[in-house]
């Protein structure tokens, strides 16, 4: 098995996405109208918005769970994510809303730099996809170097720091009547192995469709520091119910 951090893995990630994640990935989240409610609620309670169109860069997209909410709260929001089914799917919820969706890697920093950000967004698990810590420090360091001055980076992430007794782990993701997804984790050094498994039966049976690849540990008070030394301000910093909240300010 390959490191979390190899090229192979990257690409096997965005694979898995593409050919099999994508059209089940609303499904999976408790569909996408509660997803979205979820984070107006979120934006609302960090005070996100915007009265003068100001710009909002959200990395790792998805299908719009941010990007919705975020245009909705009066930014022009730039939705940058590698998986084009869900950008697809972005682009089929966004309706007039100002949204402009961009097919690109995060760390592809020249396809979303330059446009001044009051707001970047990087939510979801999209920060355990990354190759490193080193590449989370270039991510960090960029966001600082394209928000506006007194611009807010938002970070959120799934806690996997602490190794449990038993490093594999079988999560029941979500059910209905014809499908049933599972979520396997296998604890590492420094990345999980994650095997999602699918269980359908769209052909009037029964089929199973699994699919790995793998996400880095990022431990939470080392991410903290790093966004510190970069240069933000750390504004709100929780770790509840397995998952991280983090928010910062670019000082001025």
């Amino acid at each position: 098995m390959e490191p979390a951090g190899s090229n192979g893995h990257v690409q096997k990630t965005r694979s898995h996405y593409d050919r099999f994640l994508a059209r089940h990935y609303a499904w999976m989240a408790g569909g996408f109208d509660p997803a979205l409610q979820k984070n107006r609620d979120f934006f609302a309670a960090h005070a996100v918005s915007s009265h003068n169109q100001d710009t909002a860069i959200d990395l790792g997209a998805g299908c719009g769970f941010q990007s919705v909410p975020l245009a909705e709260a009066g930014f022009r929001v730039v939705a940058v994510d590698s998986c084009q089914p869900l950008l697809d799917e972005l682009g089929h919820h966004a309706g007039t809303l100002p949204l402009t969706p961009v097919d690109a890697d995060i760390l592809d920093f020249p396809a979303w730099a330059g446009h001044n950000p009051s707001i970047i967004a990087c939510m979801g698990d999209t920060l355990t996809h990354l190759p490193g810590m080193e590449e989370v420090r270039n991510l960090i360091s960029q966001c600082f170097s394209e928000l506006m001055t007194g611009g807010k980076l938002i970070l959120t992430f799934r806690n996997y720091s602490q190794e449990p007794d038993d490093p594999v782990a079988i999560i029941p993701v979500r059910a209905d009547a014809d499908r049933i997804f599972l979520c396997r984790l296998e604890y590492r050094h420094d990345f999980l192995l994650v095997t999602d498994i699918l269980y359908s039966r769209d052909s009037g049976k029964w089929e199973r469709t699994p699919g790995d690849y793998c996400k880095i540990r990022i431990d939470p008070a080392m991410l903290s520091q790093i966004i510190v030394e970069e240069g933000f301000s750390l504004e709100f910093f929780e770790v509840a119910t397995g998952l991280v909240t983090i928010t910062a300010r670019k000082p001025g």
